[in-house]
């Protein structure tokens, strides 16, 4: 599980894409820039700690070449809506559409995200199964 606050890294990169995608993957590969000159250099000393999850955000970042960064960013914000507490006591994946009820038109649009009929908002990278080193699905 990857912790993070995505209210100051998308505060932090001005609303920045491609900035906001470069951050949060930084933090998940805890990279270090190079140089003065390296675009992630800016970020280095931010604390972008926080209460919003992503269960596989590796899969997520390593997948991301196949959609555009909108819908991955998408993705990560409406992420972030959801409650920590919730998934750490009931195991809850999804997003309530109430808590994003006019993005109706940008979820039906992203191809990382779809709505049961239960009107709830699944993230598609959230559910994927997960190999173990035995090879036994998690």
């Amino acid at each position: 599980m990857f912790l993070f606050n995505w209210k100051k890294i998308y505060k932090e990169t001005d609303g920045s894409i491609s900035q906001c995608l470069e951050v949060l993957d930084m933090m998940v590969y805890k990279k270090i820039p190079y140089n003065s000159y390296d675009s992630i250099y800016k970020y280095r000393n931010k604390d972008f700690s926080g209460d919003s999850f992503l269960l596989q955000p590796e899969i997520l970042l390593e997948n991301s070449f196949r959609f555009e960064p909108k819908e991955v960013a998408i993705y990560v914000a409406l992420a972030a809506r959801r409650k920590l507490a919730d998934y750490l006591a009931f195991g809850e994946k999804t997003l309530s559409m109430r808590h994003a009820p006019q993005l109706n038109k940008l979820i039906e649009e992203n191809r990382l995200l779809y709505i049961d009929e239960w009107n709830k908002l699944h993230f598609i990278y959230e559910e994927a199964q997960r190999r173990t080193e035995n090879g036994n699905f998690v």
